[in-house]
């Protein structure tokens, strides 16, 4: 998830929700970056940006968005704050060792499978040696193998065998 990604879906109503603090009608809050009696903090909800007019406010003269708004409030680097805003939108990362794609159409889906298992003949002795006994060419011949490892071995995924079926 890019920054771009980040500002278009992460509101600036839900950063504030997320830290706790309600906007009044005229959408400002008290100032969560210096001692604040009266609300000096607007709220901009359609550009989500805000804006402390105070002068005390270490953020004052810097329209912030959702991104700026994390990272003043959690006194953190730039990194940190894009972390945290994936945190509050409840991104997680794919796992790396997952197989699964649901992004991938049905036909995409099946041609990787198609592949797997045409790859798995020329990585599998027993099954190079099979078709040579038939007279047949490994590296020309348009079929796959599976040594058992798919639906029984190390390689199980509960997933990819129930998008297969």
């Amino acid at each position: 998830m890019d920054i771009q990604e980040i500002k278009s879906r992460l509101t600036l109503a839900e950063v504030i929700k997320h830290y706790g603090y309600k906007a009044d009608k005229h959408n400002r809050i008290n100032c969560p970056f210096h001692d604040d009696k009266t609300p000096s903090m607007q709220l901009y909800y359609k550009t989500h940006t805000a804006y402390c007019f105070s002068s005390n406010c270490r953020t004052n003269g810097k329209s912030l968005d959702v991104i700026d708004f994390v990272m003043h409030k959690e006194n953190s680097s730039k990194h940190e704050a894009i972390n945290k805003c994936k945190e509050i939108l409840g991104y997680q990362k794919p796992d790396s060792k997952e197989r699964y794609q649901p992004e991938l159409s049905r036909e995409q889906f099946l041609g990787n499978m198609y592949q797997y298992f045409r790859n798995a003949v020329h990585n599998s002795k027993p099954a190079k040696d099979y078709l040579q006994h038939r007279s047949l060419d490994h590296k020309k011949t348009e079929i796959g193998y599976n040594a058992g490892q798919f639906h029984h071995g190390a390689r199980k995924d509960e997933n990819v065998i129930a998008r297969c079926l």
